[in-house]
């Protein structure tokens, strides 16, 4: 297991660097104590490493693709896009335990900066105290993902502008906070409803090759169908089958690293190719055959 330095492994610099064979980063630094990076594994095989956390920094973390396992003072989360991490841990080591095709957004951040940016919100959250180092991992929704992907796109680039990656950030971490929240009667959905909802949602992704009705799911969940709609839509930020469908299309094209156009489609319940293929031009706005073939 190799050992890495945060701070070294998120030096600030414009240009790409490759701090593990395989691994390449770009970190961009928006002021002092904020700094955002994209991380990219082309390793061929999982990664399995440790790292140290030097400096006090609020970690907000989404995956792009691939999955990953943290774990830190006896806490243990496995990481997919489905969720997102939010972390503080001075002077902690993490074990992290990634897959080959790993990518991740992640942005740092100094408490004292994040109270000055976020004032009262982040103060409800309760995210750090002194020292004590804490882990949140929360449900992910489309606000986050998108955020998240622009920034990827504009950090994939050689000359993003520095405007449009520091707004971009700022959004990221806006939502990535809005995620954290505590339920309250603003929302409209209880503790409980909250775990039924996260019970649907587990449900509905369980086979992604056939979805559950609504109306399954409201007999599974105990919930009726209206809070199951209204409840998806305040909580993922998404409709329940868009959600399905969208997770299902990524699905697809994980897929097809290994799997030609027609067995993919299979896989994931297709009887009719041009019906998937129809579906994954309108999610990626590609076809599935260029998709393969791009890699």
């Amino acid at each position: 297991m190799q050992a890495l330095n945060s701070a070294e492994f998120f030096e600030t610099q414009s240009r790409w660097r490759t701090p593990h064979p395989g691994v390449q980063v770009r970190t961009i630094g928006l002021q002092p104590g904020f700094a955002v990076s994209l991380v990219v594994f082309d390793t061929g095989q999982d990664v399995c490493a440790m790292t140290q956390e030097e400096g006090a920094r609020v970690h907000f973390n989404c995956l792009l693709r691939g999955e990953t396992r943290v774990c830190c003072d006896g806490q243990s989360f496995a990481l997919d896009r489905a969720n997102v991490l939010a972390s503080f841990a001075p002077g902690k080591r993490f074990q992290l335990e990634c897959s080959a095709d790993c990518c991740n957004i992640e942005l740092r951040i100094t408490p004292q900066l994040l109270s000055q940016l976020a004032g009262e919100e982040c103060a409800r959250l309760c995210l750090f105290r002194g020292n004590d180092s804490c882990l949140f991992r929360s449900p992910g929704n489309l606000r986050i993902r998108d955020a998240a992907e622009r920034l990827g796109r504009l950090l994939i680039e050689e000359h993003s502008s520095s405007l449009l990656v520091h707004s971009s950030a700022l959004e990221f971490l806006a939502w990535h906070l809005k995620s954290l929240q505590p339920e309250s009667a603003e929302t409209g959905v209880c503790p409980r409803e909250h775990r039924q909802l996260l019970a649907a949602r587990e449900r509905l992704l369980s086979d992604l090759s056939q979805p559950p009705t609504i109306e399954q799911l409201a007999r599974e969940t105990g919930l009726n169908q209206l809070k199951i709609k209204r409840g998806f839509k305040i909580l993922f930020g998404i409709s329940v089958y868009a959600l399905f469908q969208r997770e299902r299309m990524e699905r697809a094209r994980h897929l097809m690293q290994r799997h030609n156009v027609t067995e993919t489609a299979s896989l994931l319940g297709y009887s009719n190719l041009s019906h998937f293929s129809a579906a994954f031009r309108k999610q990626f706005g590609i076809l599935p055959s260029t998709a393969r073939r791009l890699g």
